[in-house]
């Protein structure tokens, strides 16, 4: 009998949420909170193979282990509600809440239908941010307890926070009351996407900070490849936002801004050979010094332009607007894998090594590494790639083999940050450890590209499933997805059997949906098949 896990997702109701419930809190304000407890699970299950299953249990265990471990969700005296531990206490970097990887749980927190603890946790980035010396909004490189309203220059985490906190304000009902202040968060004068336009007008780039400005000169300012992108795509997402409710002027700009984006990063920040350069510094000059470091050689975060922008252009790239981030984004993944090590080691063993030379190139990582490159194998439909990628993935964070948690190990079904080829030699440290906050909102994401709904435009609804070859299919349950008259509900299944696809949908509340495509691989090619009204509907693909 095939094994089954059921993967159990938290997603509020619709109905449930439209009559939200606040509770006092024993917050220093007495500001009322949030009712997480209306938040009620979903399901999905990938099945067809061992690491189907395994890699659904990965997903299930870390998304509940951070919500349990990391996710504060009443105030304790130090950390406010809605804080979001980097890792759980008291492994390294616990008691800070980086705005990176915030903007990126932020982000799976509302797709996956989490809309309580989201609110909660953008409610929490709102209180804590301050403004920087022009006026305007900035996020820093992280918080901790005791530095109120911090502000800095981690564009990467000002630009995933900001399409964070749209996709929420896109799915909440017109009438909850946290909806109008997350707009005014992000509308007014002093708002960061003004912060990002102010910029703008200045400089053709936009410079940043940390990991993803210089990475190993996280203090000063550089404009790298990562942060711009980002910032464009943050543009478009709230100019989505201000089409929306109704202030088209904005939304113009805003659109403007993003194109101008677009076009100076491929000005200045694509190489002779087509591919991203990582950085150039503030004056727009190269500094080969910075991009010879280790931690920049080779760095798996140079396929974050690709698989990041479905999050806003949808999960289609023929599709895109901007084709030049398909474009150099896909010669960036091939520069990169046929460097000596990973070509070798992801042939051997389905790894994408993180960096060129760091740890001998056998180290990785369920984000920036082996994340962000699954991410673009999905998007670039190189299914068997994603395949063998996903095996090493799901096996080797449940093996974890010679990997040392002085923290201990807490479950072996938690992603975690370090991941090591077969052929490292000990030590093998284990870092943040399990439950890294990216390390395990990358993988909920490479779980949505594979189901592969796409509520990104109310237009039209677009499911694109997926599955990796030796998968046999997945079945989801009670799938919030935006439509033009608010979240519906629906149980869907996907199953690859005799060499066809079969693919059912049925919707268990908040209406139809009113426009539908599904694209299934038919005769060995892409086809969509379309159809109105869609209460209930089955496909099947052609042999």
């Amino acid at each position: 009998m095939r094994p089954i896990i059921i993967v159990t997702i938290v997603a509020v109701g619709w109905v449930l949420f439209s009559c939200r419930l606040h509770a006092q809190t024993n917050s220093p304000s007495g500001a009322p909170s949030f009712n997480l407890q209306v938040d009620q699970p979903g399901k999905l299950e990938f099945f067809g193979s061992d690491t189907a299953t395994l890699f659904a249990k990965e997903v299930n265990e870390s998304f509940n282990g951070i919500l349990e471990l990391s996710y504060v969700s009443n105030f304790d005296g130090k950390f406010p509600a809605g804080f979001v531990q980097a890792s759980p206490i008291p492994q390294p970097w616990s008691g800070s809440m980086w705005t990176r990887d915030s903007g990126a749980f932020l982000r799976e927190l509302t797709m996956w239908g989490y809309y309580q603890h989201a609110c909660q946790m953008a409610e929490c980035l709102m209180d804590l941010v301050g403004t920087n010396k022009d006026g305007f909004i900035a996020f820093p490189r992280y918080f901790k307890p005791g530095t109120p309203h911090a502000s800095g220059t981690e564009m990467d985490g000002e630009g995933a926070i900001i399409i964070g906190m749209v996709a929420l304000w896109q799915r909440l009902p017109p009438e909850d009351p946290f909806r109008a202040r997350l707009y005014q968060f992000l509308h007014q004068s002093s708002s960061p996407v003004r912060g990002i336009h102010f910029l703008l007008q200045k400089r053709p780039l936009i410079p940043g900070s940390g990991e993803f400005g210089g990475g190993s000169d996280p203090k000063n300012l550089y404009c790298n490849v990562v942060q711009n992108n980002l910032c464009a795509l943050a543009l478009l997402s709230a100019a989505n936002m201000e089409e929306e409710a109704g202030d088209h002027d904005t939304a113009k700009q805003w659109r403007e801004d993003a194109n101008t984006l677009f076009h100076n990063i491929e000005k200045y920040l694509v190489s002779g050979d087509g591919s991203w350069i990582w950085c150039i510094n503030s004056n727009l000059q190269s500094n080969p010094e910075i991009l010879k470091k280790a931690v920049n050689v080779g760095f798996g975060g140079l396929n974050g332009p690709l698989c990041m922008s479905p999050d806003v252009l949808g999960f289609d790239s023929t599709l895109w607007a901007w084709q030049g981030v398909v474009t150099h984004g896909e010669k960036t993944f091939d520069a990169l894998y046929n460097v000596p090590i990973r070509k070798e080691q992801f042939d051997k063993y389905g790894m994408w090594p993180q960096f060129d030379t760091i740890h001998q190139g056998l180290l990785t990582g369920a984000s920036y590494g082996q994340g962000y490159a699954l991410q673009a194998m999905l998007v670039l439909d190189k299914m068997n790639m994603a395949d063998h990628g996903l095996d090493f993935l799901a096996h080797a964070t449940f093996d974890a083999k010679g990997v040392d948690f002085p923290h201990g190990r807490l479950s072996p079904y938690y992603f975690y940050e370090r991941i090591y080829s077969p052929d490292a030699q000990p030590p093998l440290e284990s870092g943040c450890g399990p439950l890294n906050l990216v390390n395990v909102a990358e993988p909920l994401k490479i779980a949505r590209l594979i189901v592969g709904v796409d509520d990104t435009s109310t237009n039209q609804v677009e499911i694109i499933p997926r599955l990796p070859p030796s998968w046999s299919g997945y079945r989801v349950e009670n799938w919030p997805i935006r439509t033009s008259h608010g979240i519906v509900r629906a149980d869907i299944s996907c199953e690859r059997k005799d060499g066809s696809i079969h693919f059912s949908l049925k919707i268990r509340q908040g209406g139809s949906i009113p426009k539908l495509a599904v694209r299934l691989q038919e005769k060995g090619k892409a086809v969509w098949k379309r159809q109105d009204n869609v209460e209930e509907l089955k496909f099947d693909s052609v042999r």
